[in-house]
């Protein structure tokens, strides 16, 4: 199975290409919703934005611009202010925990 260290950072983002990435809404920015600094990313048209993990497991929002572009200016993390920390706990949870039990088969593939 291919698989990305997490400190590989190669989406050949301006700011961030191949280097620990800690602040997700850097000017400039060019990261991937697939760069390896995000460890799970979940796409969401509905909200018309994106959902992801950071290294620390604390889920963030990125809104779109337009396909395949995000405005990482705006990201932000969603916590007890943010209107999807209220919208439903599942959301909130499901992120994190998907990425704990995928990461148990990873020894599988």
């Amino acid at each position: 199975m291919y698989q990305t260290a997490r400190p590989a950072y190669d989406c050949s983002c301006p700011i961030h290409r191949g280097l620990p990435r800690s602040v997700y809404d850097a000017p400039g920015c060019r990261c991937l919703t697939i760069c390896a600094s995000q460890p799970l990313t979940v796409l969401a048209p509905q909200i018309n934005g994106a959902l992801f993990l950071d290294r620390d497991d604390m889920l963030w929002f990125v809104p779109v611009l337009q396909p395949g572009h995000w405005d990482w200016r705006c990201a932000t993390t969603v916590t007890g202010g943010h209107p999807l920390a209220d919208a439903d706990a599942l959301v909130c949870r499901l992120p994190s925990e998907v990425d704990v039990r995928l990461r148990e088969f990873t020894h599988c593939l």
